[in-house]
């Protein structure tokens, strides 16, 4: 699969409904992990680090069709100045 081809397969996800409805759980469990944080004045510290943990993962989840798109386009870029010129 070509990288532009890969770019509008991540384009197709993320304007598809079912990303909408991931991201909108994702974004609300986000929340609801720093929430129980900032409620729970004995938390142990290894919880906290595991709820921050969680949150890092959940955020970068999120943002990783953008990565993976700016990666790909970066590709495209490179094969088309590796193309022979004719």
């Amino acid at each position: 699969m070509k990288p532009a081809s890969k770019i509008k397969a991540i384009d197709g996800l993320t304007k598809s409904q079912g990303w909408r409805v991931l991201r909108e759980v994702m974004e609300q469990e986000i929340l609801q992990a720093a929430m129980q944080i900032a409620e729970t004045p004995s938390m142990p510290l290894d919880e906290i680090n595991f709820r921050r943990g969680s949150i890092w993962a959940a955020k970068t989840m999120l943002e990783l069709p953008e990565r993976l798109r700016m990666k790909l386009e970066a590709e495209a870029v490179l094969s088309k100045d590796d193309s022979p010129d004719i």
